[in-house]
């Protein structure tokens, strides 16, 4: 099969055996606002509910974005039917508000009711002279990432619109409440999940980025889709008191997940086929391309290209998913 259409075949979404997400929305997605987080932030303080708010749970997430809580460890809880959520001390409210079109925001408040922390979505605008707009803001898990005790929150953000735009937050809801983690993260609805990849009290966070290779369709090299744009691995951990990228100081434990992943496509050949992309990308984090690419990308003409770009390709990885 020549490599070009290989290539169009592979699965780059978050897992080897996970379907390819549906067609991006032919309409460009809205323009982010040239502001900096002012709810989720740092020190958010805790505000009084709302007039115009309700209660209705918020919209479920588009059918194409496979959610990750079906492997959300014990330690941690997330919203089930109702969108109330008791976390330790805690009580999580998933609410909606009328003057902003219904988008759902998060509110927290002690079980007696003291306000602890309260955060809505950013506003953006979708062109000159249109209205602003205000993207919802969802509380995907709760628990105790950093083993001080306290939990936290994962916050989601984005503009409903397909595929994009999304933005990750940690909150942790000590007095006051800080932010360990505001990731910007745009296209690909992968969600974040705690995971423990090395001993220790504090969680990792693990997640997928999609990145466009440093392809050149002039030179050679394959030619790439949306949908066949491959998804990476990323992982954040706690450093200096704020979750940061360093995904590459965890190549042991990105290859026995690799390896699960081959286990499951080997087990389930009708419905899984490995991404050579993916496969591209975890031997250059793991470390091990040069041994494992002759088996992981059997047509030759393709392994040619990637090892043509392998090293502008690293660097790539080490920028956006953190040495």
């Amino acid at each position: 099969m020549p490599s070009t259409l290989r290539v169009l075949l592979a699965l780059a979404v978050a897992v080897g055996c996970s379907p390819a997400p549906a067609p991006p929305a032919l309409s460009a997605p809205p323009e982010r606002a040239a502001t900096s987080a002012p709810n989720p932030g740092p020190t958010a303080a805790p505000s009084p509910p709302p007039t115009a708010s309700g209660s209705a749970a918020p919209p479920p997430a588009p059918a194409w974005e496979e959610s990750p809580l079906k492997r959300l460890p014990p330690e941690f809880v997330t919203f089930g039917e109702s969108p109330r959520l008791e976390c330790g001390k805690f009580v999580l409210e998933a609410l909606t508000d009328a003057s902003s079109n219904n988008e759902p925001y998060v509110r927290v408040t002690a079980h007696n009711g003291k306000p602890i922390y309260q955060a809505k979505g950013r506003e953006y605008s979708v062109g000159r002279g249109e209205p602003r707009m205000r993207m919802s803001l969802l509380a995907d898990w709760c628990g105790d990432l950093t083993g001080d005790g306290v939990p936290e929150l994962l916050l989601t953000e984005r503009t409903m619109g397909a595929h994009c735009c999304y933005t990750h937050y940690v909150v942790s809801l000590t007095s006051p409440t800080h932010r360990l983690l505001m990731w910007e993260k745009g296209d690909g609805g992968h969600g974040v999940l705690p995971v423990k990849l090395k001993p220790g009290a504090t969680w990792q966070l693990l997640s997928w980025d999609i990145i466009d290779p440093p392809f050149s369709v002039a030179a050679g090299d394959p030619v790439l889709s949306y949908a066949t744009t491959p998804s990476f691995p990323i992982v954040f951990d706690l450093v200096g008191g704020k979750y940061q990228k360093h995904t590459f100081a965890f190549g042991a434990a990105l290859a026995k997940r690799r390896e699960a992943e081959r286990a499951e496509c080997r087990d389930k050949p009708a419905q899984c086929e490995l991404s050579e992309l993916l496969e591209w990308g975890y031997g250059l984090i793991i470390g091990d391309w040069a041994q494992e690419k002759s088996a992981a990308v059997p047509d030759a003409e393709l392994r040619t290209r990637l090892d043509v770009r392998a090293a502008a390709m690293k660097r790539l990885l080490e920028q956006r998913l953190g040495r």
